[in-house]
């Protein structure tokens, strides 16, 4: 028999029970009771939770692009069939999970040169050996977004093999972890999920193409983080690192990808002037990514949900329209849902929140990294068509 979690565990599923009542809006059906609900979890849930759990290993073989249906839509590779994109550069985050994965193989069966920036570059080597028809299409980074030193050492390396990226996914993220800190002292889902990824396409901002797109992988449930819209200098530093104390998994991650949206309003008016683009594309609700890896009941949750949201393939859909349907050229700052244009949410569209958000994660950048400023002037040099 495996060992019994430690009781100490009962904080991250009470945080993140009442996280999924926030999620959804939902009003729970009973109070909240601290103690009560510890009881619960002490006699009656805890009993059943090992570490080598026969429901959660069962879980976790189930294939995470099993596909029960056809009606939620056509697979990325459906998207990108008439699509020749022959001597272009693909730089994803997050390349060798789940949807990461799956544009991996789609752009690369078209031709794209796909530079796969990930934490394991074995097991993305691994995986893209069978899964990828044309693997030889594929260079492989090694990237840890929860250091800024790796960040820049991955940018580094990029800039030295690549003349150009005409197309950057920003898909890399984490949920359902405990709270932690980073290297740098920065909440770890904020960091992974924005913070690390926007400093990285700073970084690569004089190797983009003049006609380049960057596109965000975001969540409709950026819509539950409810921020002032009155003249108060907010958010701070706290708004968007949690401190452990207001810390949920899943409101941190909302954090992030509202974040994302507001920085794709700001990256717009930045590239005004240029034939630059910008999306945010929501690929699905509840997909069984392995987003859900971090947390048995996330697991549950998650393969519970498998008849009433899209597979992994039918998520990848509308990240690849936003990253290289033609129709979307002169367009850019749009959200993407279902491979539609969508309204985000109020807070998400405004533009002063845009650029303050944007603001302060210069501020956090340049509080630990040396010679930012020399960074920060060679992105705004981008802002031109001459770049």
């Amino acid at each position: 028999m495996g060992s019994i979690i430690p009781f100490g565990r009962c904080d991250i599923f009470s945080n993140n029970i009442k996280s999924l009542f926030w999620m959804s809006n939902v009003t729970a059906p009973i109070c909240y009771s601290k103690v009560s609900f510890y009881n619960i979890i002490k006699y009656n849930i805890s009993t059943i939770i090992w570490k080598d759990n026969i429901v959660e290993n069962y879980l976790k073989q189930i294939p995470r692009n099993t596909e029960l249906k056809t009606f939620f839509g056509p697979s990325a590779e459906e998207i990108v069939k008439d699509i020749n994109l022959e001597n272009k550069t693909c730089l994803i985050t997050g390349a060798n999970g789940s949807i990461g994965l799956e544009l991996t193989r789609c752009l690369s069966l078209r031709d794209c040169n796909v530079l796969m920036a990930c934490r394991n570059i074995y097991k993305a080597t691994r995986d893209t050996k069978d899964f990828c028809e044309k693997s030889e299409r594929l260079s492989f980074y090694d990237l840890n977004l929860a250091s800024l030193l790796s960040v820049k050492e991955c940018a580094n390396r990029i800039r030295r093999n690549e003349k150009k990226i005409d197309i950057v996914i920003l898909n890399a993220a984490t949920f359902g972890i405990p709270w932690s800190l980073t290297e740098d002292t920065l909440e770890t889902t904020f960091q992974v999920n924005c913070l690390s990824q926007y400093y990285l396409l700073l970084l690569l901002s004089t190797t983009l193409a003049p006609d380049a797109r960057v596109v965000f992988t975001s969540a409709e449930s950026h819509r539950n983080i409810k921020w002032p819209n009155g003249d108060m200098p907010i958010p701070n530093v706290d708004d968007l690192s949690l401190p452990k104390y207001e810390y949920t998994s899943i409101k941190s991650y909302n954090i992030s990808k509202l974040c994302g949206i507001l920085l794709v309003h700001y990256l717009s008016d930045h590239w005004s002037s240029t034939e630059r683009s910008v999306f945010c594309a929501h690929p699905g609700s509840f997909i069984r990514t392995g987003l859900c890896r971090n947390w048995w009941f996330y697991e549950m949750l998650y393969f519970a949900m498998l008849p009433f949201t899209k597979s992994i393939v039918q998520g990848a859909s509308t990240i690849i329209y936003c990253a290289t349907s033609p129709e979307l050229k002169g367009s850019t700052a749009a959200y993407f849902k279902d491979c539609k244009p969508c309204d985000e949410s109020d807070l998400a569209k405004n533009f002063c929140m845009s650029y303050r958000v944007h603001d302060l994660i210069i501020e956090i950048l340049r509080e630990r990294v040396t010679d930012f400023d020399n960074i920060l002037s060679d992105f705004k040099s981008t802002s031109s068509k001459t770049v």
